[in-house]
Formats: C-alpha cells, structure tokens, sequence
C-alpha cells in the first residue's frame, strides 16, 4: 500500500518519500499557480521517512525546521518521546540535553515532565495538520479552476442544446406560416415586401378619383355653376363663399396628389407642373383663410401717409412735417379682444440677434463720411443701451378714461419722438397703436417709411410691406401728377412679382386742395388718374382725398377755408376719403374673397382638368391597373394574390433566413471556433471559481483549539487525527458548495450566450416570430446538465486531494485511483503539466506514485488509461 507515496519501495516496512522541494502546477489557462512550494509552507516536514521508531522532537531554533517521525502502523507511537535528545524503541539516549532546565528557587534542575512533552508534540503535529490543510485547499482550488472543466464536454453538451433547439424551430415551420399569414393579409409584415398591392389600390384609388374628378368637380357643369354663384352673390354671403372655396380648394388639393402619384407610377418628369399648381393652391388657401388682414400705405416721402393714418384715426397722433418724419415701422391695429381696454400702444424691440443683423448692414447715406457714419452707429448702441430696461415690448395705457384726450396727448408726444427718431430705426421693430376707426374688423394699417428715403433699411422695410399685404394704398402727391422714376420703378416691381398685385393696389391722390382754381385741380387730377390708369391701378380702386380735413377743429378757420374750396372744386374730392374706406372694406370683406374664388376657378378650368384627362388616358395606356381586376373588387383581388404568393414569401423571406443564419452560427461556435469556445468555458469557470474561493482560501482551521477542547489538557496523548478528518470533512462539503455555485454561473452563462443568443439570431433575422417561437430549453435543464458534468470531475479531486488526510494514506491512495479511473485525462493533466519551476505539485506526485502502484499489480484496467499516461511517458 505505500508504494503509493514512494518512488522507493518499501525499506524496512518504512515509506521513504522524496528529498526534493514541491511546487503546484501553474493554471493551464497561463496563471500562476497561487500555491508556494510546498516546503515553503509545511517546511520539511516530509524530508525524512515515516519510520516505525518514533524520534523525540528536539527544540531547534527558528530558522530550522522540526522534523516528526511516525510510523501510521502504531496510531500512539509517534507521542512516545523522552526527555532531552532522540530516543529509540522507547529507551533513553545516552546523550544528556545540550540545555539546562532552568533554576527554580533552589537552583536544583528539574526534568520535564512527560505531560509537558505530549503537549508540545500534539501542539506541534497539530501545527502541521494546519499547514497541510492550507496547503492541499490551495492545491485543490487550483487544480479544480485549472483542470476540472472538460471544455470537449462541455462544447458537446452545448452542441447537442442548440440541435435541440434547431429541431424544435424546424419542426414548428407550418405553425409559424399559419400563425403569420393574417399579418400578411394585414400587410403588418412591414420588413417584407408585397409585390406592389399596396400600390396596385393606391393606382386603382387615384383612377377612380380622377375619374369622378373629371364627371363631377371639373365638369363644364360644375364650371358653370360656381361662375353663376360669383355672379348672384352678393357682400353679405362673405361666409358662405369662403366655405365654397375651402371645399372646391380640398377637391382640387386631393385631385393634385392623384396626379402626381401616376406621375411616379409612369415617370413622367412633371415635377415643376404639379409643384406650380400646388404652390398656387396653398397660396390662395392660405389668402382665403387669413383672420387679419394688413393694409399697407406707401408713397414718395411727403406725399401725405402720416395725415392719411391720422384721419383714420381720427385725430393727430403720426407725426406730419415738412421733412421726412416716419422712421419706424408703425401699425394700427383693432383693440384687442382680451380684457386689456386700457391698452393703446405697444412698442416692440428687436431681440439681439436681430438687432447685430441690422446694424452690421448699416451703410453710409449719400454724401456721408465714415466718421459721420461711425457717429450714428455709436448713437444707435447707446440709444439701445438706454431702452434696454423696457425689453421686448413696452406698453402704454390709458388708465383715467375721464381725460383721455390730454392722456393721448401725452403718449402721442413719446411716441411721435420713437416714430420721429431716425437712431431707433434698428431699435424698435414695430409701434402698434390701438384703434376703433379703421375700414373693417381686423384689419391693420401699415405706415412704412418713404421707399424713396436715403435709409436703406426704409427702403427694404417699404418692399417688404409690400410683399405682405393683402391690399396697399398708394397715395401720390396731386401737385405733381407725374410719377417720378422711383414711383414708376416700385408700381414695376409690384406688378411683376407679386400674384395679382395690382388688383389689390388703390390709388388715393391728396394735396389737390392746394390748387389754386378749379381748373388746375381738374388738370392735375386727370393726369394723375391717367398715370395710375397707365400703371394698371383698377379706375374704381382710384380716389381722390383731402386727409387734413377729417382731422382739423370743424370750427376752426382752416376747416371753413379748406372746405369751401373744395366744393367748388368737385364732390370726389369732398367725399373722397369716405369713399376710399369704403372701397378698402368692401375689398378686404368681400372683393377679394370672391378673387380668391374665381383664381381658383381658373386654377380648376384652365389646368386640373387637362392634367386630369392626360393622366386617365396614361393609365390605360400603361396598364397600370390588371385586367382582370373589372370582375371583381380591389381589395378582394389584392387578397387572392396574396394568398398565393405566401408560401414563398414565407421560405424565402422569414423562415430559411433564420433558420440558415442560426445553422450558419451553430457551424461557426461548434467547429469553426471551437478554439474560443474552449477558452471562453475555462476562463469563464476560471474566473468565477477563483473569485467564490477567496474567503474558502483565507479561512484558517485551528487544529490545536479544536484538538484541545476535544482531549483537554490532562491527556498525555493527544491526537490530531479525528480533528483532521473532521475539519477536511467540513472544508470538502464547502469547496462542493462552492462549485455548485461556480456551475450555477457556469450553465447561466451557457443558456445566455448560446440558448438565448440562438433565439435572438432569428428575431433579428425574422422579427416577426418574436412572439411565436419559444425553445422548451429552460434555464433550470440546462443547469442540471451542466451540474453533473462538472460535478463527475470535481467531486474525486476533492476527495483525492481535500477530504482525507496525511495520516489516512490507504484511504488517500484508492481515492487518487478512482480520481483516474473517472477522469484519466484530468489526471494526467494534473500529472504532467509542470509549473513555471518545473513541478506538478504534490497532487501531481502521488498521481504518478498511483500509475507506477496499478502498473506493478498489473491494474490498469482500462487501455484508454495505459495509452493516456504510456503516451506522456
């Protein structure tokens, strides 16, 4: 039985063991084994052989180490020691100790007694049971993280789920075919595609539509109708005509998305077509629809805008000179609809970005230097600076509405100095002003600046008023009848740029009352109404005025004089501010709604019809609708081709995709990196293992305490062997514990990485079976599997190396034969695979002590076991 810890046989019933200092085998995964040579741990204890005669242990000093000699036939012989020096057989040596006992009292010496001697030597064996425990849980912890995961088992187990989950996909084809093809009724399947039905109604829809587009919406009758509703209608059906036009505007919108969809079908190149008629279309809807509408007055600088606005307003509050006086944008306005009646201006900023935008534009006027433009832009910053407070809006109100005339004088005053002020033209953005007087109900009267003025931001200011009102009333100056090239440049522009312009344009000529007779009034005021006439003004949209008489004290002088004379020039010029507020309400209610009716008319008459009737005749020609779709419905069309074209779909689009992208992974785990695979399975076990035994590895067992307490200190014989057996006996069902755990993490690992990452291959691949296809694997199967193969390798090395111990070597020995017999090629691992120093470890010895133990009794019984060792011998 011993030659089983011996390369020596039997000497004198002894077992001699080996001389040479023992290192634990390195990982095989390339770490370092965590393990001290063994002798750095238990120091020499082995050096010398078990022998039957026990020899005393002798006190040395520290930096030499004990040596025990015992012999395992005899359980007590090993604690029969005398006093001082060595002894054989039981019988005292004849050498005295080399140490004095120490002088008690009387200086005599005193031997030791034998209780003294048993306590020091069941202190110092349990010492070294201690060490060897340490020592073989370090051993075991690492062997077991290095050599106990057979990753071929491991890969074939993992082969052998992912065929299972291969079947089971397979086997559930037709299932996933029926369960899927409503969805592709219901066209849900969004990824796939659908051999044009959707298109196929979309075409059969937009031909029906343009069909009764042509019969119905631009039909000649049709056409007729709404030219004999334009024409009975009168101004009080302004409702009534804009609803007719929001419908006929939502036909024709629909016929022009019918028209541009056969466009894509055919390819026909009609982009800028349809996006011309749609522009038209979304410009009058938008006219049609506006809530407010915006006024705007232009003219040469002094041609009498700021005394027209006030006698809008009825009294003087737009500043009127003889120089240019409007500087900044200012609008009249209705009260608003809220609560706030009080409000009767506001003054609104430009914000900062817009403000650096304007005022880096600024340009020199003529004949200014750069200094004296540099003067104003340094004027424009500290002004801003100073109104920073009232940001962005400033309000004024009047609060006392019993002296509201000297309230209004007062805001007049500070806002004709902001209207007036040419340094707040890049400051103030608007100034509204609130008032009851204007032609109609939500409107807004524009006062720009001159677009003559020498300030280009009037001139900008002045265009883009222009380009944004609904209608715009240009006053010209009677004493010079003639337009001046700037006037004649600006009713140009307006004409050529903007959709209908001047049938929005009206004409108000003023200062006439300065004429001095009849007959140059008459003079005058015919060459101007011919000059607007030339410049395509409407005659009825063509007045003259006298502003300053709507706002002058009828009791004063000025009013007597003004007004007599203007009788005895002509009534058009008495009435000719009524009259033109008139004409502007009557436009802005009801003019021009019904234009916007009869654009759209033309819109429908001359263009949708032609478009329509082309694109009919293409569908026909192209057969972009089947043939055999007369007999039956669209839809139930759609659904027969459907049908027929499933089985296919289904192959080629949701099922083999998936099902050859997860045999092409299966491939590629299995075989193709079977190498990664291995070292993925021994990290990961390495890994974890190495981290759950920590506190295992830093528990210390202590043998003497629980020796003591088991024979208390009146025995002279202690043995440390039942404590021993009972700790390994403890430690061996933790370490257990412990890879339980490990192959817990270990089959978590698996079942995430190759079970679910299967099942999330096809979803990718076919999301559609997301909700279909669930494997039968469960978690709880696959950790059961992965228990038993890591527990068939684990549970013999621990027992092997853990559960028993030093003093039970027959016991040791049968399980290091079985730890071959279940698992020979760990055993060998363990065996041959030398550390960084050259060594196996001890575990590595006695294995090897085992294989030389079976071939001398001629007991190795399997030739799998004599070719594994035979080979690496």
């Amino acid at each position: 039985m011993s030659t089983l810890f011996s390369n020596k046989r039997y000497q004198n019933g002894s077992v001699s063991s080996t001389n040479s200092t023992e290192t634990v085998n390195s990982p095989s995964v390339g770490r370092e084994s965590p393990l001290l040579t063994r002798s750095s741990i238990i120091g020499e204890t082995n050096k010398s052989n078990m022998s039957a005669t026990s020899q005393p242990i002798e006190s040395k000093p520290d930096t030499e180490s004990s040596h025990v000699k015992y012999d395992y036939t005899s359980a007590f012989a090993s604690y029969d020691v005398l006093t001082n020096g060595s002894a054989t057989n039981g019988h005292a040596s004849s050498t005295s100790s080399k140490q004095d006992s120490k002088s008690i009292v009387s200086g005599s010496r005193l031997l030791p007694s034998a209780l003294e001697y048993s306590n020091k030597q069941g202190g110092d064996l349990a010492a070294k049971v201690s060490k060897e425990i340490t020592t073989d849980k370090a051993e075991v912890v690492n062997i077991i993280a290095n050599y106990a995961i057979e990753p071929s088992e491991m890969l074939h187990l993992v082969d052998r789920w992912i065929q299972q989950l291969l079947s089971e996909f397979q086997q559930q084809r037709d299932q996933f075919k029926h369960r899927l093809s409503d969805k592709w009724q219901n066209e849900e399947l969004t990824s796939l595609k659908y051999e044009n039905h959707h298109q196929t109604r979309k075409i059969y829809t937009a031909y029906r539509e343009l069909e009764r587009a042509r019969s119905v919406t631009l039909s000649h009758e049709s056409f007729n109708e709404l030219n004999n509703f334009l024409r009975d209608i009168d101004d009080s059906e302004t409702i009534t005509m804009k609803q007719r036009f929001n419908d006929i505007a939502k036909d024709y919108s629909n016929i022009v998305q019918y028209l541009q969809l056969i466009d894509n079908e055919t390819g026909m190149s009609n982009d800028d077509y349809i996006n011309d008629i749609r522009k038209t279309l979304s410009k009058l809807k938008q006219l049609n629809n506006k809530q407010s509408h915006t006024i705007c007055i232009i003219g040469l600088e002094k041609a009498g805008k700021s005394t027209f606005t006030n006698a809008l307003l009825g009294y003087e509050l737009v500043p009127t000179a003889s120089e240019r006086c409007t500087q900044v944008r200012t609008v009249l306005k209705p009260p608003p609809d809220d609560s706030d009646q009080s409000l009767f201006a506001t003054i609104r900023f430009y914000d900062d970005d817009e403000f650096h935008v304007l005022y880096n534009k600024m340009v020199k006027k003529t004949d200014e230097t750069e200094d004296q433009l540099n003067d104003r832009r340094h004027g424009v910053i500290t002004a801003r600076d100073g109104l920073k407070a009232e940001f962005p809006e400033k309000y004024f109100r009047i609060n006392n509405r019993n002296d509201i005339e000297r309230a209004r004088t007062e805001i007049g005053r500070e806002l004709n100095y902001y209207i007036t002020g040419e340094v707040y033209v890049n400051i103030i953005k608007e100034i509204s002003i609130y008032t009851d007087r204007l032609p109609g109900k939500n409107y807004e009267l524009l006062d720009v600046p001159g677009f003559d003025s020498p300030i280009k931001e009037h001139r900008e200011a002045g265009l883009e008023a222009i380009r944004t009102a609904d209608a715009f009333v240009f006053l010209t100056n009677g004493q010079h009848p003639n337009l001046t090239d700037p006037q004649v440049r600006l009713l140009n522009e307006i004409h050529q740029n903007h959709f209908e312009a001047m049938q929005r344009a009206f004409g108000v000529i003023t200062k006439l009352d300065l004429c001095q007779t009849p007959s140059i009034y008459q003079d005058h005021y015919e060459k101007a109404v011919n000059e607007l006439i030339e410049k395509k003004f409407v005659p009825e949209h063509i007045f003259v005025a006298c502003p300053r008489i709507e706002i002058i004290d009828k009791n004063s002088e000025e009013y007597r004089v003004i007004n007599d004379k203007i009788r005895n020039f002509s009534n058009d010029l008495l009435n000719g501010f009524e009259r033109s507020k008139e004409a502007l309400n009557k436009f802005i209610e009801f003019e021009l709604p019904k234009t916007h009716l009869k654009q759209l008319l033309e819109l429908g008459r001359m263009r949708l019809r032609q478009s329509v009737i082309e694109r009919l005749n293409l569908i026909k020609e192209k057969h972009l609708i089947p043939d055999d779709l007369t007999g039956i419905s669209v839809d139930e069309y759609i659904k027969r081709q459907k049908t027929e074209s499933w089985d296919g779909v289904y192959d080629s689009s949701v099922f083999l995709p998936a099902f050859q992208e997860v045999n092409r992974w299966h491939t590629t785990v299995i075989t193709r990196e079977r190498v990664k695979f291995i070292d993925d399975v021994r990290q990961t076990f390495y890994d974890a293992f190495q981290k759950l035994t920590k506190p295992f590895l830093n528990s210390t067992e202590q043998i003497e305490q629980q020796m003591y307490q088991a024979y208390s200190y009146s025995k002279l014989q202690l043995n440390p062997h039942p404590v021993d057996n009972t700790v390994r006996q403890e430690l061996s069902f933790q370490l257990e514990k412990i890879v339980d755990d490990t192959s817990n993490i270990l089959a978590k690992h698996f079942y995430h990485k190759y079970v679910c990452g299967l099942e999330t291959i096809i979803y990718n691949i076919s999301p559609y079976l997301k909700d279909l296809y669930r494997t039968t694997l469960t978690l709880e199967k696959c950790t059961h599997e992965t228990h038993a193969l890591v527990l068939r390798v684990c549970r013999p090395i621990i027992t092997a190396i853990l559960r028993y111990s030093h003093f039970d070597l027959a016991a040791k020995m049968n399980a290091i034969i079985e730890l071959i017999y279940i698992a020979p090629t760990v055993a060998c691992n363990i065996a041959y695979t030398a550390d960084k120093h050259g060594s196996t470890g001890l575990a590595g010895m006695e294995i090897l002590k085992a294989i030389d133990f079976l071939e001398n009794n001629h007991d190795m019984t399997t030739w799998m076991i004599r070719k594994i060792f035979s080979k690496k011998n």
